[in-house]
C-alpha cells in the first residue's frame, strides 16, 4: 500500500515536471524555428504519434493486455469499425482527429506570438468549451456552481490577455492571445467526440456479451488498453490532416509563400539543414531549430505517456490536479529562470492575478463535480441544470428521503 502511494505521488510529479518541460521546450523551439516555421511543433508531434501509440498498443495485444476474443480479433477493435446503429467509431475517431489536429496546429502557430505563462493560462479555456459542448452532444447538465466555477476560469483569462493589450513588453500578441483562446474549443470537441465513442461502448459491449474479459474498456476510461485503442486511430488520421492545415500559416499570416509545397520543403530544411539562415532573419539560433524541435517533441510524448499512467495508478481527480498545476510553476519557472534563447521579460502583475482567481475555480469546479456526482447516483434528476435553483427537484429530495 506505502509502495503505490508513493508511486501515485511520483507519478503525480513527473506529470507536472514533463508539463512544465512541454511548455518551455515549447517556447525555445518556436524563437529557434521562427514565426513562420513554427507550424512544425504541431507537425512533428503528429508524426510521434503515429508510431508511439501503435507499438505500444501492439504490445498491449500481443501481451493480452487487450483480450483477442473473437477469434483472433480484439473485440474492441471490431467495436472500432463496425455501425452499429450509428456512424462507426473510427470515423468519429476522423472528427476527433481533425478538432485536435486544427486546434494542435493553431496553437503551434500561436507560440511565437504569446508568452509562456499566458499560453499556458489562455489552455484552460478547454475546460469552459468541454461544458458547452458537453450539453449540446452529450445532454450533460452542469450545476449552479460548475458554471459560476467556469466563469471564474473565464474572468481569470481574460484578465491574463489585458496586458498583452497594453504593452508590447509582454511578449504576447492580444490577437493570436485570442486566436489561441478559441482554437481550444476544436481540441475540446475532440475530447467530447473521444466522451461519445466511449459512452456508445458500454451499451455495445453490453449487447454483444462481452462482460468476461471486456473490461479492459474500461482501461479507456482507465487507460491504458483501450486508451491506445483510440489514441493509435486518431493518430493516423490525424497526421495527414495536419498536413492538410498547413494553409493556415497562410490565413494567420506566418507567410505569404502561395506554393504550399514549397512552404513545406523550406520548413524542412529550417529543421534538418543545421544552417542558421536557412530559419528566416527572425529566427535565433536557427541552427539549433532541428535540436529544439527535437526536444519539445519527446517533452510532449513522455507528458501524454505520463498523464496515462497517472489516471490508472493516481486516479482521474489527482491527475486533473497536477495538470493544473502545471501553469503556476511554468510560470515560476519562465520568470525566474533563463533559459536558452528565451529573453527574461518582467511578466505583468496580472498574471499572478489571474493564477490566483483561476486555481480557486478549478479547485471549485471539481468540488461541485463531484457533489453532482453523488447526487446523479440518488435520483438522476439531481443532476439537472442550474441544481438547486429548481423547486421541483428540491422537493424530490424531500419524497426520496422520506421514502
Amino acid at each position: 500500500m506505502y509502495f503505490l502511494l508513493c508511486l501515485s505521488g511520483l507519478l503525480l510529479i513527473i506529470v507536472v515536471l514533463l508539463g512544465c518541460g512541454n511548455d518551455i521546450s515549447k517556447q525555445v523551439a518556436s524563437v529557434s524555428l521562427s514565426k513562420r516555421y513554427v507550424y512544425m511543433l504541431g507537425f512533428w508531434t503528429a508524426v510521434g504519434y503515429v508510431p508511439l501509440f501503435w507499438a505500444i498498443l501492439l504490445t498491449l495485444l500481443k501481451t493480452g493486455a487487450a483480450p483477442w476474443s473473437l477469434g483472433r480479433t480484439p473485440f474492441q477493435l471490431k467495436y472500432m469499425w463496425q455501425p452499429n446503429g450509428h456512424l462507426p467509431p473510427a470515423l468519429l475517431i476522423v472528427l476527433a482527429a481533425f478538432g485536435d489536429a486544427l486546434g494542435d496546429v493553431i496553437g503551434a502557430i500561436c507560440t511565437s506570438h504569446v508568452s509562456g505563462p499566458l499560453h499556458s493560462l489562455v489552455s484552460n479555456c478547454s475546460s469552459i468549451f468541454v461544458a458547452l459542448l458537453s450539453m449540446c452532444m452529450l445532454h450533460q447538465r452542469y450545476s449552479f456552481f460548475q458554471v459560476t466555477s467556469l466563469l471564474g476560469v473565464f474572468f481569470a483569462v481574460v484578465i491574463g490577455i489585458l496586458p498583452s493589450f497594453e504593452s508590447d513588453a509582454t511578449g504576447s500578441n492580444p490577437f493570436f492571445a485570442v486566436v489561441l483562446g478559441g482554437s481550444c474549443v476544436f481540441n475540446a470537441f475532440a475530447f467530447v467526440v473521444k466522451e461519445l465513442i466511449f459512452t456508445r461502448y458500454k451499451t455495445w459491449r453490453a449487447s454483444e456479451n462481452h462482460l468476461e474479459g471486456g473490461a479492459s474498456l474500461n482501461m479507456l476510461l482507465e487507460p491504458i488498453s483501450e486508451g491506445f485503442l483510440i489514441n493509435s486511430h486518431e493518430a493516423i488520421f490525424q497526421l495527414p490532416l495536419t498536413l492538410l492545415l498547413i494553409p493556415l500559416n497562410v490565413m494567420l499570416k506566418q507567410t505569404s509563400e502561395g506554393n504550399l509545397f514549397h512552404y513545406l520543403q523550406e520548413a524542412m530544411r529550417c529543421v534538418f539543414s543545421g544552417d542558421a539562415a536557412s530559419c528566416g532573419p527572425d529566427s535565433s539560433h536557427g541552427e539549433l531549430a532541428g535540436r529544439c524541435l527535437l526536444v519539445y517533441v519527446v517533452f510532449n510524448l513522455l507528458m501524454n505517456m505520463g498523464i496515462l499512467l497517472a489516471v490508472k495508478h493516481a486516479g482521474a481527480l489527482a491527475t486533473f490536479v497536477a495538470l493544473k498545476a502545471i501553469f503556476p510553476v511554468s510560470t515560476v519557472l519562465f520568470e525566474y529562470v533563463d533559459w536558452p534563447l528565451l529573453p527574461r521579460r518582467g511578466y505583468s502583475h496580472l498574471i499572478w492575478v489571474s493564477m490566483a482567481i483561476l486555481l480557486p475555480s478549478i479547485a471549485c469546479y471539481q468540488w461541485a463535480s463531484q457533489l453532482q456526482a453523488a447526487r446523479a447516483q440518488v435520483h438522476p434528476s439531481f443532476a439537472s441544470c442550474c441544481w438547486p435553483w429548481r423547486k421541483k427537484d428540491a422537493d424530490l429530495g424531500s419524497e426520496l428521503m422520506l421514502s
